[in-house]
């Protein structure tokens, strides 16, 4: 028998070329090009999913807060507002520090001081919070602004306000329905009981979004340099009244309805829309292109106008 010892094959190794790591590295980009767009569709639609979500729980305090008063909150409190306690003249808050124990921020309700400015100094570990819920994931987290003005107090932001009324300039300018009243569910120094909102619940938006705060958004592009008001959550700023704007979101007080810009205007970061709460609990996603006559009757809790079925 023969054996044979001692035998080794040698195997050359080849190297991969400049050529060839360059086509590799090509390949792999164009295949990152392919997922991305995939990738921050999917993450889009996760962001959407949660904010419809936010909205949800948000209307649902609204509603807790409506069986144990017998209304809806105010939008925003200049004192004194008796009916919820506060004595104290010219002190103001917004419409989100009344839900704050319907949104599981018992603690944070316990320590809010109701006869002194949100803003002020007693207030600020309570307002610097930042609440996810009241926040869009599509937006920057946890950004801080002022109220009214720049130095008008610091907060931390939220991406959702309540609804106040419409701008009866748009009447005047024949762009929205002329009717005798053009207030929303959530009304300033006024608590609105069900009863009152007589366009129906299901035709009458309650919260919407505007997003980005505090600053200025016009159609996908931040102009940081310039201050939008209302960012804080505890705010009496934080409260919609719808103008419209101009296509380019550059004029407010136009025919752009929605996501032209977050100046007085419901904005998201959504691709195709915004979210937005109606009276009855109900979250629909407002189309972009919505008329802003359209917008109007959501808005109006007691205008008298029609909706037709699939308006939004």
């Amino acid at each position: 028998m023969l054996y044979v010892q001692g035998v080794r094959r040698r195997f050359a190794t080849r190297a991969f070329t400049l050529i060839e790591l360059l086509v590799v590295m090509a390949i792999i980009g164009v295949l990152i090009a392919l997922l991305l767009p995939a990738v921050q569709k999917v993450r889009e639609a996760a962001n959407r999913a949660q904010c419809t979500n936010n909205f949800k729980n948000a209307a649902l305090a609204m509603h807790h807060f409506e069986c144990a008063h017998g209304c809806f909150p105010p939008s925003t409190v200049i004192g004194p507002f008796l009916p919820l306690g506060i004595t104290a003249r010219g002190a103001t808050h917004g419409c989100w520090p009344f839900l704050l124990p319907y949104l599981e921020q018992e603690a944070l309700f316990r320590q809010y001081q109701w006869n002194v400015n949100w803003s002020d100094p007693a207030n600020r570990a309570v307002v610097m919070t930042p609440l996810k819920v009241l926040q869009c994931p599509s937006a920057a987290p946890n950004r801080l602004a002022s109220g009214l003005f720049p130095g008008d107090g610091l907060g931390a932001c939220t991406d959702y306000v309540p609804v106040k009324q419409v701008n009866s300039q748009l009447a005047d300018n024949g762009l929205i329905d002329k009717v005798g009243d053009y207030r929303g569910a959530l009304d300033a120094n006024h608590m609105v009981p069900l009863s009152d909102i007589m366009d129906g619940t299901s035709n009458t938006l309650l919260i919407a979004e505007e997003a980005g705060l505090p600053s200025r958004w016009q159609r996908g592009e931040e102009n940081a340099d310039l201050f939008t008001p209302g960012g804080p959550w505890a705010s009496a700023a934080n409260v919609l009244q719808v103008w419209g704007s101009s296509a380019d979101g550059a004029t407010v007080s136009g025919p752009c309805a929605l996501n032209c810009t977050n100046y007085t205007n419901i904005y998201s970061f959504h691709p195709g829309g915004a979210n937005a709460a109606f009276a009855d609990g109900s979250v629909h996603f407002l189309r972009a292109g919505l008329d802003i006559r359209v917008l109007g009757r959501l808005v109006t809790r007691a205008g008298g106008e029609v909706l037709a079925a699939g308006d939004y």
